[in-house]
C-alpha cells in the first residue's frame, strides 16, 4: 500500500501506526452503539478502528453537530429537524444524543483516531473545516456526495483531503474531476450480491493513476469484506470496523 502510506504522508496524517486498507467505524461502531455518538465513535476505537466516518448538520443558530439525518423521528422518535432547533434546545431534548461537532473532534484527538466527515448539510461545511484546525485534528478528511460543495471546498482553499461520495450508476472519474477530489468512495453497496465486483482491477488503476485514493462504502458482510481488503483501497466503513480489521491482519501482504 506504498501510495496509501504517501497519501497520508502528504496531508500529515500519523507517520505510524498506521494499517491499509485503513478500517474506517461507520457513524462510529453504528453496529454495537448508537450511531454518530461519543459512546459510538470511543467504541470504534476500541474495535481497532482507525478513523470515525461521522455526518455533520447544522442548527438553527449555527453550530455544527454530528447527525446523518436533520430529522430526528427515524433515530429518537421524536418530530422536530435539527435546522429548526437552537443548540440549547436539542440539548434539552429527553433521550436524544447528539454531540457537537467540536466535542466529537476533540475526542477524536484524544484518542488518536482520524475524522472522516461527510458534509450533510452545506453550511456545515465551513464549521467542519474550521473546527478540525482550531482542534489541530490534520488525520481527517472532508467529503460530500454533492461534487460542487466538495469543488468550492477545494477552490476556497481547504488543506484537508477532500472525497466526493459516488452513486452506483455514475462514473467515479467524471464525479472525481469535477469536484476536484483527492478520494473517491464508491458508495456502492447495494450493487448486487457481489457488489466487490464492481470495483474491478481496470477502476482502480486508472483512480490511482489520475493520483487519487479510493474508499469504499460501508460493508459488513465477512465474505465481501474478505475480498475488499485485498484491493488497493486507502480504507473501508464498516458498521463492524473489528471485521475489517480482522480480514486485513489475514490477509496476505499487498
Amino acid at each position: 500500500m506504498k501510495d496509501a502510506a504517501a497519501f497520508a504522508r502528504r496531508f500529515r496524517w500519523p507517520a505510524a501506526g498506521l494499517r491499509f486498507p485503513l478500517a474506517i467505524g461507520h457513524r462510529g461502531a453504528s453496529g454495537h452503539a448508537r450511531e454518530n455518538t461519543l459512546a459510538s465513535f470511543a467504541r470504534a476505537s476500541d474495535l481497532g478502528a482507525a478513523m470515525w466516518e461521522l455526518d455533520a448538520q447544522v442548527t438553527r443558530d449555527g453550530i455544527c453537530v454530528v447527525s446523518h439525518d436533520d430529522h430526528l423521528q427515524r433515530l429518537f422518535g421524536i418530530d422536530a429537524r435539527i435546522s429548526q432547533l437552537t443548540a440549547a434546545e436539542l440539548s434539552r431534548l429527553p433521550g436524544v444524543e447528539i454531540p457537537t461537532f467540536a466535542e466529537a473532534a476533540a475526542l477524536a484527538h484524544a484518542r488518536g483516531a482520524g475524522l472522516y466527515v461527510e458534509i450533510k448539510e452545506p453550511a456545515a461545511a465551513p464549521f467542519v473545516w474550521q473546527i478540525l484546525r482550531q482542534k489541530d485534528q490534520r488525520f481527517a478528511a472532508v467529503g460530500s456526495f454533492d461534487a460542487e460543495l466538495v469543488r468550492a471546498l477545494r477552490e476556497e482553499g481547504c488543506d484537508f483531503p477532500l472525497a466526493v461520495l459516488v452513486r452506483l450508476g455514475a462514473d467515479p472519474l467524471e464525479e472525481a474531476e469535477r469536484a476536484g477530489a483527492d478520494i473517491v468512495h464508491l458508495c456502492w453497496e447495494r450493487g448486487g450480491e457481489r457488489p466487490q465486483d464492481l470495483v474491478t482491477p481496470a477502476l482502480c488503476a486508472a483512480i490511482l493513476e489520475s493520483g487519487r485514493q479510493i474508499v469504499l462504502w460501508h460493508e459488513e458482510r465477512p465474505d465481501i469484506i474478505a475480498d475488499l481488503v485485498t484491493m488497493p483501497v486507502l480504507g473501508i466503513c464498516s458498521d463492524l470496523p473489528e471485521r475489517v480489521v480482522a480480514a486485513r491482519d489475514k490477509a496476505p501482504p499487498a
